[in-house]
């Protein structure tokens, strides 16, 4: 495993160095981290489905088109919709929207006003790099697989959001005694994000 290492220098004022250096992924298989029935009870949960989604010629008159959310399911219109035109299988789409609550949850820190916990920085950093990973070792095995990562941070203004939260919670981290580790099989990382949102627990097949 890999540690979160940090250095500082002597001289003032004192700077402090991250170094985020998770494990290379060598495996030539990979599993997905859901099955269809559990990727399906996401989708059905979350009230995610071609019928259902807002088209294009829905969207509000509005000068931030893209974070209309038509339907109220708490999911970006313009990112519904491509995953669903995006993605064959249940199981990609569902591994889009629990990414997708992943980003929202840390967006949301950026204006947070209450003291962030170390725990939560950790938990945050930890559940980025690991699903930046996942997506990684999967197109290892299926090159037609491709992160949603950039349809969901898809204007300047979202990817500016993204580094500054990201950086906030890189701080956070930097200044705590304890050390991150990263998972060797990070596509675990979207089993548990399943298992908190539908608030169960997988039982291995």
């Amino acid at each position: 495993m890999t540690s979160l290492v940090t250095s500082s220098t002597l001289a003032a004022p004192i700077k402090t160095v991250i170094k985020l250096s998770p494990d290379p992924i060598t495996q030539h298989t990979v599993e997905l981290p859901l099955n269809e029935y559990h990727a399906l009870e996401i989708l059905a949960l979350k009230k995610v489905s071609s019928s259902q989604v807002p088209r294009p010629y829905e969207i509000l008159s509005t000068n931030d088109k893209v974070m209309n959310d038509i339907n109220h399911n708490n999911i970006r219109d313009d990112y519904e919709r491509l995953l669903l035109s995006q993605y064959q299988r249940p199981e990609y789409v569902a591994m889009g929207i629990l990414a997708a609550a992943h980003w929202d949850r840390l967006l949301a820190t950026l204006n947070q006003k209450d003291r962030i916990l170390s725990i939560t920085a950790f938990s945050l950093i930890t559940n980025n790099i690991a699903i930046n990973q996942c997506y990684y070792s999967l197109q290892q095995v299926d090159n037609t697989l491709i992160s949603p990562i950039l349809n969901y941070f898809n204007t300047d203004q979202q990817l500016v959001i993204k580094d500054k939260a990201e950086e906030k919670l890189l701080a956070i981290v930097a200044t705590s005694p304890f050390t991150i580790t990263f998972e060797p099989q990070p596509c675990q990382k979207f089993t548990h994000l399943a298992e908190s949102m539908l608030q169960t627990t997988f039982i291995p097949q």
